[in-house]
């Protein structure tokens, strides 16, 4: 009995049960937004727009013509800043826009992969096919690691230490430009720029 003399009312069953209800229901309520709450990290990588292909690059298609003359802009500049051990060697005419040369640390993903002189040459190891990774360029009994990578535009210039039959080193460069998607023009320093086409992945 309380002490106002009114006497203490006992809860009823049906009291008891309404009251679990709605514990239960105050619970549910809240084990439902912890997970709206978890999952909005979850939404918004979902909605983030998807990356580009690695492949995609804001390069412009260019005749072989232009990507030789992109390459000679290229080969130019390395003999005016000292990457040609023969500057001599180097075609004249103007450079590259010095603006628009960079040193990068990884050859660009557009020139990487297998590239063959012919998509019948692509499926032996050859002097005519060459594969273009990140940190390098493998030649039939050529190639090296980069130890210098430049970019300009559509060009791109890989020098490597390569060891010659005397057992000297000496530093070769490559110079590459890109003609569309499946195509590059190839030129080791002071030779003949060449087409060669993508080959399937191996």
């Amino acid at each position: 009995m309380r002490s106002g003399g009114t006497p203490e009312r006992i809860p009823h069953s049906s009291d008891i049960k309404l009251i679990a209800s709605a514990t239960a229901f105050v619970l549910m309520l809240a084990a439902c937004s912890r997970q709206e709450s978890a999952s909005e990290p979850e939404a918004n990588i979902a909605r983030a727009p998807p990356t580009a292909s690695v492949r995609d690059s804001a390069m412009e298609d260019m005749s072989a013509e232009d990507a030789d003359a992109a390459m000679d802009a290229m080969e130019r500049d390395d003999a005016t800043d000292g990457s040609l051990d023969n500057a001599a060697s180097a075609p004249t005419g103007p450079t590259a826009n010095a603006s628009s040369r960079s040193e990068v640390h990884a050859i660009p993903a557009a020139f990487r992969g297998t590239w063959a002189t012919s998509p019948a040459n692509c499926s032996a190891r050859s002097f005519y096919r060459v594969t273009v990774q990140d940190d390098r360029v493998i030649f039939f009994e050529d190639g090296g690691f980069a130890s210098d990578i430049r970019v300009n535009g559509n060009a791109l210039a890989v020098t490597y230490p390569f060891e010659n039959p005397n057992g000297e080193t000496e530093k070769r460069v490559v110079y590459f430009a890109r003609e569309t998607e499946d195509r590059i023009r190839i030129r080791q320093g002071g030779g003949e720029s060449q087409t060669y086409v993508a080959c399937p992945d191996q």
